[in-house]
């Protein structure tokens, strides 16, 4: 795994901003506020292809981490990971800590050798935490490390939906520099507790993807 000191300061004051302006957004008032996943709780799916398509011949993913100590592997129920120092731990995807109290869903696509890919193709399912209602504003916030590729012009993928609707969708250029992606969806109609989400990466290189996270926002405070 990589450094992460310069990324956790980043992810940080990202959420640290997001959490200043929560409260912007809609005009109406949303049903529940707060958080639509659960980052410790995806898990493996084969929905979704008539969002992201028919997964390609030839790709793959290794769902079972590979390497792991036995006090870091099976991860821990409901908590967040961090990786002992020196690990040899390698995943595909992880629910990783991040101070000072996040959780974010971490996605890699190598082993430490680059010859062999470990995940470039990769969806995960949960069923949302809270019901949305027509008008609310949902945010969903991601960020991607440098993207690296053996051969130029490659392309990623970083995809989130909700019920039946794909609600963030960005493809990226391979090689590109790090960056934080968001976007603000405001659902058309009702969608209740528990409709199926999920999350969606395609990628090829030593490439990093974090889903940071999915919040229903607060609707704007009058003066």
């Amino acid at each position: 795994m990589r450094s992460r000191v310069a990324l956790v300061a980043l992810v940080a004051l990202v959420l640290c901003l997001g959490a200043l302006s929560g409260c912007s957004g809609s005009s109406s008032p949303a049903s529940d506020p707060g958080s639509l996943v659960d980052n410790t709780q995806w898990v493996s799916s084969t929905d979704g292809s008539e969002f992201f398509g028919a997964q390609p011949e030839g790709s793959q993913c290794e769902l079972d981490p590979i390497g792991c100590s036995d006090s870091e592997y099976p991860w821990p129920d409901g908590e967040c990971v961090t990786f002992e120092e020196g690990s040899t731990c390698v995943a595909s995807h992880v629910p990783e800590c991040f101070p000072p109290a996040y959780t974010v869903l971490a996605v890699y696509t190598r082993m430490p050798d680059d010859r062999i890919p470990l995940c470039d193709w990769l969806t995960l399912e949960q069923p949302s935490l809270r019901a949305i209602r027509s008008g609310d504003q949902v945010e969903v916030r991601t960020y991607h490390d440098e993207l690296t590729a053996p051969v130029p012009d490659g392309e990623a993928r970083m995809s989130f939906v909700i019920g039946d609707e794909l609600v963030f969708d960005e493809r990226v250029p391979i090689p590109f520099q790090s960056e934080f992606l968001s976007t603000t969806w405001t659902s058309p109609r009702d969608y209740p507790a528990g409709t199926q989400l999920l999350w969606h990466v395609n990628n090829h290189g030593n490439n990093e993807y974090l889903l940071i996270e999915v919040n229903i926002l607060n609707p704007l405070e009058g003066p």
